[in-house]
């Protein structure tokens, strides 16, 4: 099982070699530098499996990471395209019999793929818009009516997300001058030694109530403990099966938190315990496959990410497979709402966006 899992991405590779770049009516030897192409794509996604803190042991410049990082996007992008047109040519192939167009077919898909990705990478790297999501809370106390909740989540802090863009993300957020803000998982790529100072401006994030979050999958796959510390460091009080009460005159609000199942360690119910079950709950968790389970302890509200929303067509039906039926947006979950948010980045080796924009989601709360 694990050789094939780093077997299959060669196989992909070398097939869109034979798909694509062969039939093309160019030189040989601008398909020998083609087919190099494609495999420096997969030398970065080798470099992420092989190491525990993936590609930062080299720390390549930001530019050659979203090169990389696009090469291996268009292998993804161009693989569903390939795949049709080849069930395109055995149809071809059994009723029509006459020669397949092959060298017009590889050349309209490598035009294709090639704009779709850097306009999806464009998408992807980009600062995300604020999406404004005004959202009715039973019993909210009306002294909290409008109370503004500001969410970030999978900010996935790496070679490709540096200081810059968090800083960036971190004045939008201040401007929106929100009471809450949330961040449910996902704030790093890598080790905190390597990260630290581009996740560093998140300690600049202010609201009235608190900065608030919860470990995402991520976090577990390098330094947990050093960045439970650091990001605790950087003024977000993070939420491991518990929670807090925000009040306003006689309006309460609870705000809970659960660590990622990762861990093994994901309790709702340890979350929510002594919570008046007359107040309305709001929860982080990271991943939203839970929400039927969670939806069964008087949830009024939960928010998560780790989905980025699909990031394209037919990947977007693979992830939510995945999630138990929730990949982006709205769903109601028996009396429970669940924003799945599509992120605020993405993680660094599958970079593109293609109907699918990151956002900074602000909750307008009403009663």
């Amino acid at each position: 099982m694990f050789r094939l899992f780093f077997m299959m991405p060669v196989i992909i590779c070398l097939y869109e070699i034979v798909s694509l770049i062969l039939p093309l009516k160019i030189s040989l030897w601008i398909k020998l530098l083609m087919s190099l192409i494609l495999f420096a794509g997969l030398g970065k996604f080798f470099a992420y499996r092989m190491t525990p803190s993936g590609f930062e042991i080299y720390e390549i410049p930001h530019f050659v990471t979203l090169i990389l990082s696009g090469i291996f996007s268009f292998i993804i992008c161009a693989l569903f395209m390939l795949l049709l047109k080849d069930a395109i040519f055995i149809l071809w192939k059994i009723f029509i019999r006459a020669k397949f167009p092959g060298h017009y077919a590889s050349l309209t898909i490598l035009i294709i793929a090639s704009l779709s990705t850097l306009y999806g990478v464009y998408q992807g790297v980009r600062v995300p818009d604020v999406i404004t999501h005004e959202v009715k809370i039973p019993g909210l106390g009306k002294d909290l009516d409008g109370l503004k909740v500001a969410m970030i989540v999978d900010i996935h802090t790496s070679m490709l997300n540096r200081r810059e863009f968090v800083s960036s993300v971190v004045e939008k957020v201040n401007s929106l001058e929100p009471d809450v803000i949330l961040i449910p998982g996902d704030f790093v790529d890598g080790s905190v030694k390597a990260r630290y100072t581009d996740l560093e401006p998140i300690s600049q994030l202010k609201a009235k109530y608190g900065v608030f979050g919860v470990t995402g999958n991520h976090e577990y796959y390098f330094d947990l403990q050093g960045w439970l510390k650091t990001i605790k460091d950087f003024g977000v009080r993070l939420l491991e099966n518990e929670h807090v009460e925000i009040s306003s005159g006689d309006a309460k609000l609870i705000i809970a938190g659960v660590p990622d199942p990762t861990g093994g360690n994901h309790n709702t119910q340890l979350a929510l315990e002594g919570v008046d079950e007359n107040l309305p709950v709001i929860l982080m968790d990271h991943q939203p496959r839970f929400a039927r389970e969670n939806s069964e302890h008087n949830i009024a509200l939960q928010v998560s990410g780790h989905t980025h929303g699909g990031q394209m067509p037919i990947v977007r039906y693979l992830i939510q497979r995945a999630n138990n039926g929730f990949v982006r947006g709205w769903y109601d979950v028996n009396n429970m709402k669940l924003y799945v948010s599509p992120g605020t980045s993405q993680w660094d080796g599958f970079i593109i966006r293609l109907f699918d924009n990151s956002e900074i989601s602000l909750f307008i709360l009403k009663p």
